[in-house]
């Protein structure tokens, strides 16, 4: 069994099924590592299957959850990611998103030098095929973004009745204009899931250049004058050490990252201590800046047969089947958020910072349709969380979860914008087109509008939207808390980077799916030593016109806030 390679990867999942698949094609010897096995299964592939894989028995998701949560009753918050070749992009909602500009303009500023949207847009484009007449899309990407253009009935009614709720229609919310409601995009091809790991593994044919280890244990990364040489590793029921040539690359997500990091020696060096562990590198931003977006839920519950639970009757579920084993067709062949919102929570906001998933859904708490009840739901919440929260490792095991610290809610900004999100949500929720639909209001429930009851029910329904990032942020070299430069080398560390949704700075405006694998795509270039995409300063539209580089052309603005002004 050879254990040399020119890079090991650790973790394959959104970014690293990308590094292994780019690096390997640069005529480089790749070894990509995954704890998780195959994802050739029908749970994973059919797009109707993800709920299956968010059971707490699934052996796709590792079911992480949180420290009890301090602002939100001391309630434990469940935290899924995947566990299977291509990580969470396995497992997760398929709702493909980039966020807005100014995200990451906001990165620049943050200290991400060259990672500034019109840096970042042409990896955006390179990613996708969108065939649609726009400069701001992509056509020939490994990822397939499509719309459900037929909507059904609670769809249509939500993008009516956002529209008499006086916001605007968005054609593409991933072009020009994100602001409005719209409909949102799935990341779908022919009836199949679109993972990272469908897109850049599997469509292509077996490469002699790539090899892969399923059910592969990675415990520490071997250190050796300041450089890191290789990972300690358990196959196949053995201990195996497999060296890099070139680089050591980890792409083990949000938490795993920053935990392989922590028990080789490199992080807090107090904390280290605390275990045991002999500090090769003090870098007290290991674990630090957790983000992630948190949502409550308008439920509504409806008389008529209109919701997609009438799927789950049994005749029903059968030809779904057929349809979808087949024929790769039908209801099963798509996934459940076909449209959705995003609203600035005050008239001064540049960008919106409110998110609405609509699902033409009736759920239970954990997330199950029920088969008996007809209705849908609305997820809404905050998309710039001010509240920061933090990873420590429980242990030197690595199988030990980590202590998840999210810290949410606690800043009052994160309460003033739930609370307006909510406002929102039910303003939408009680206009004529979704007024028809209306039989019961199941949360947050009628008598619950503002006050404590209302900041009650936040305690006790608030979720994560499962898009947790930044806890080995990059940052400038005088930054003492930034863990990676914009290049994603490891501070102190030679031949070591991290390259995933870890490094963000901050948490996009938007499902982070489609930005991880955009700064794996970018990273490739980094990592090859290659010349970046050309910068294409694509405009965007902002509360008051629009925006790109200060000369872009002005647009209408939203019907809400007319009068708001070009921003400079």
């Amino acid at each position: 069994m050879d254990t040399e390679f020119d890079y090991v990867i650790a973790g394959a999942g959104s970014a690293g099924c990308v590094l292994a698949r780019r690096l390997a094609d640069a005529g480089h010897a790749v070894l990509l590592l995954e704890v998780g096995g195959s994802d050739r299964s029908w749970i994973i592939r059919m797009p109707a299957g993800l709920r299956s894989a968010f059971k707490p028995t699934s052996r796709y998701n590792w079911w992480f959850e949180t420290e009890p949560q301090a602002h939100l009753g001391g309630r434990r918050i469940q935290q899924p990611r995947g566990r299977v070749l291509g990580g969470s992009s396995s497992i997760n909602g398929m709702t493909w998103l980039r966020g807005h500009a100014l995200d990451y303009e906001r990165w620049e500023a943050e200290g991400a030098t060259g990672w500034g949207w019109a840096d970042c847009a042409p990896y955006f484009k390179k990613i996708e095929t969108r065939r649609i007449d726009s400069r701001h899309r992509g056509a020939h990407g490994p990822i397939h973004a499509q719309r459900q253009e037929t909507l059904g009935v609670l769809n249509a009614a939500f993008l009516e009745a956002g529209q008499q709720a006086g916001f605007a229609l968005t054609d593409d919310v991933n072009g020009l204009r994100q602001e409005g409601v719209s409909r949102f995009e799935m990341s779908v091809r022919d009836g199949v899931r679109n993972s990272s790991a469908y897109g850049y593994l599997h469509d292509r044919p077996r490469d002699a250049q790539l090899t892969i280890w399923l059910h592969c244990e990675v415990q520490r990364i071997r250190l050796q004058g300041g450089r890191a040489t290789g990972l300690q590793v358990r196959h196949k029921g053995r201990m195996v050490e497999v060296r890099a040539r070139r680089e050591m690359i980890l792409a083990c997500g949000v938490f795993g990252s920053p935990q392989l990091l922590m028990l080789s020696g490199i992080g807090p060096a107090t904390h280290l201590r605390e275990h045991g562990i002999p500090c090769q590198a003090d870098l007290p931003g290991v674990g630090e800046n957790l983000q992630d977006h948190l949502e409550c839920h308008i439920q509504i519950e409806t008389r008529e047969p209109v919701s997609l639970n009438r799927e789950l009757q049994p005749h029903r579920m059968l030809w779904a089947g057929i349809q979808w084993f087949g024929f790769k067709k039908g209801v099963a062949a798509v996934n459940q958020c076909h449209v959705g919102a995003f609203l600035n929570s005050a008239p001064d906001i540049a960008h919106p910072d409110i998110q609405f998933h609509f699902f033409p859904v009736f759920f239970d708490k954990q997330w199950i349709p029920v088969p008996t009840t007809y209705g849908y739901r609305i997820g809404v919440g905050p998309m710039r969380p001010t509240s920061r929260g933090r990873v420590r490792l429980r242990s030197r095991d690595v199988t030990d979860a980590l202590r998840i610290d999210p810290n949410y809610m606690a800043t009052d900004e994160d309460w003033r914008v739930m609370r307006e999100a909510l406002r929102l949500g039910l303003d939408v929720a009680h206009q004529p087109a979704l007024r028809r639909f209306l039989h019961r209001e199941d949360t947050p429930g009628p008598q619950i509008r503002q006050g404590r009851a209302l900041d009650d029910f936040i305690r006790e329904d608030a979720a994560s939207a499962y898009h947790p990032c930044g806890t080995c942020r990059m940052g400038p070299a005088h930054d003492p808390m930034a863990v990676v430069g914009p290049d994603l080398r490891v501070r102190g560390i030679d031949g070591l980077r991290v390259i995933d949704a870890s490094v963000f700075p901050s948490v996009p405006s938007a499902n982070i799916n489609a930005a991880t694998i955009m700064l794996a795509e970018k990273a490739c270039d980094l990592v090859l030593g290659q010349p970046p995409l050309p910068p294409e300063p694509l405009p965007w539209h902002e509360q008051g016109g629009c925006g790109a580089n200060r000369h872009s052309p002005r647009h209408a603005d939203s019907p809400r806030h007319a009068d708001r002004r070009l921003r400079a």
